[in-house]
């Protein structure tokens, strides 16, 4: 595995050298103010990820939360309602699930869905998350 680069000032950690990022710290609890429900999703997608697929570093920007393995494979923004969350994969992925795709290289795609329901965190999207979490393991 490829050698990560940590950042002197806020001491994250890197895929590329000197990556663009914020060494701002904000307090996890400050992205759940008035947002319980997005707590609670957020903490059963969480134990859902360790439970399957494996350890997770959370980190917290002020942008949203990250979920981290050797690198940041995928994010939670915290909704009243709900939580948005993102992920990256090397396939495409077709479903009424994801609410948008972007193109971001010739094999990655960035997805975007909502979650309303602890129902909704199902083995299809572990199953996707897996993928993320893994995809870039072995640089």
């Amino acid at each position: 595995m490829k050698k990560l680069w940590k950042c002197p000032k806020c001491k994250r950690e890197f895929k590329n050298q000197n990556q663009s990022h914020s060494c701002v710290k904000f307090p996890l609890e400050k992205h759940f103010k008035n947002k319980e429900l997005a707590k609670e999703l957020f903490l059963h997608l969480k134990d859902e990820i360790e439970k399957n697929i494996g350890k997770v570093k959370i980190e917290s920007p002020p942008c949203c939360i990250h979920f981290v393995s050797n690198y940041t494979f995928g994010a939670v923004f915290p909704m009243k309602d709900r939580i948005r969350i993102d992920f990256r994969t090397d396939f495409e992925i077709k479903s009424k699930k994801t609410w948008k795709m972007v193109k971001i290289s010739k094999n990655r795609y960035l997805y975007y869905l909502d979650i309303k329901d602890k129902k909704e965190i199902d083995k299809e999207l572990i199953g996707w998350i897996k993928k993320a979490y893994w995809m870039n393991k072995d640089e």
